[in-house]
């Protein structure tokens, strides 16, 4: 089964480092120095949990033509480049291709199926704190490396089996739901909670935990997605917020979002796929959600000035 990595970044590049440690076809999609360092020493991967690896001699070109068609690409960008990206993975998209897409959000999905056909594509949430720390290295410093995939309109999917086979042949912990909307809305709940906050006040968890305030504020978010989902009719569970906060107690105290990171390194901010998508999403059901709004609005102007689009004062 030859699987196709877009793009070899944090999650990308563990993952697609697994598959290609215990042996697999797998094409990554890479660039600039990261790419170089890929073709002329492989992928290096630092973990928190278990040990760290060298996967040697991988695949890694910067066109997906050469490439080639795959049986599963792994769609890991950053939502802001899927006007470019979608496109542009047409030569790796054959006949029986599978696109999982592990992105950020929980309507990306639909701009994906737009391009290829709903029967191409699966939703996918990775649970797992990972960054590039330097061409051809991947550091992953938290959570539970966990990939839960599965078919947008839910039920079981034979197709899946075969994929999760793959993944846990390789090491990879793995799961196929069927009820993947549930399932990233739950993650959802999670990640614009931490990357929100965390991004907002520049600061890890065990510091905004460490304050009433900024705990109860992570709190606020939580419920606000929640709240949303259920009005959208997810199937979520009661108290499903209440359990993405007592999650945070396993995760690494030190552990930054992927908002922070981004922020922390001038790079272009997911904020529209997050936090201002709970707020148009809450103004379509009706529910406010004060809090998403706050940091949608704060952030998305720290996004512009990155961007250039609102110049710093002279």
């Amino acid at each position: 089964m030859r699987f196709g990595i877009m793009a070899a970044g944090g999650v990308g590049g563990y993952f697609g480092g697994m598959l290609a440690r215990a042996g697999g076809d797998v094409r990554f999609i890479a660039r600039g120095a990261h790419l170089e360092a890929l073709r002329s020493g492989g992928l290096r991967v630092e973990c928190a949990v278990p040990d760290s690896f060298r996967a040697e001699s991988v695949f890694a070109t910067d066109d997906p033509a050469e490439a080639g068609p795959c049986d599963v690409i792994l769609y890991c960008v950053k939502t802001m480049a899927n006007d470019t990206v979608i496109p542009a993975i047409a030569p790796m998209v054959g006949a029986e291709t599978v696109v999982i897409n592990l992105q950020n959000g929980v309507d990306n999905e639909e701009r994906i199926a737009d391009a290829y056909g709903p029967e191409r594509v699966m939703g996918g949430a990775a649970y797992i704190f990972t960054a590039v720390d330097g061409p051809g290295r991947i550091r992953q410093i938290g959570g539970p490396r966990r990939l839960v995939f599965g078919e947008m309109a839910g039920g079981p999917s034979p197709h899946g089996e075969k994929i999760l086979s793959a993944m846990k042949a390789a090491g990879i912990n793995a799961e196929l739901s069927d009820d993947i909307q549930a399932e990233l809305w739950t993650k959802f709940i999670f990640i614009c909670a931490v990357s929100g906050m965390t991004a907002l006040t520049r600061s890890s968890l065990d510091e905004i935990m460490a304050y009433e305030g900024t705990k109860e504020m992570m709190r606020g978010i939580m419920r606000e997605v929640y709240e949303v989902g259920r009005a959208r009719g997810v199937n979520l569970p009661e108290g499903a917020d209440e359990g993405r906060f007592r999650f945070l107690g396993e995760q690494n105290p030190a552990s930054k979002g992927s908002l922070c990171h981004d922020l922390e390194a001038g790079r272009r901010l997911e904020i529209e796929a997050l936090c201002g998508t709970v707020a148009r999403l809450g103004r379509e059901a009706g529910i406010a959600t004060p809090l998403n709004d706050f940091i949608h609005h704060t952030l998305k102007l720290a996004d512009l000035q990155i961007a250039g689009e609102i110049p710093p004062l002279p």
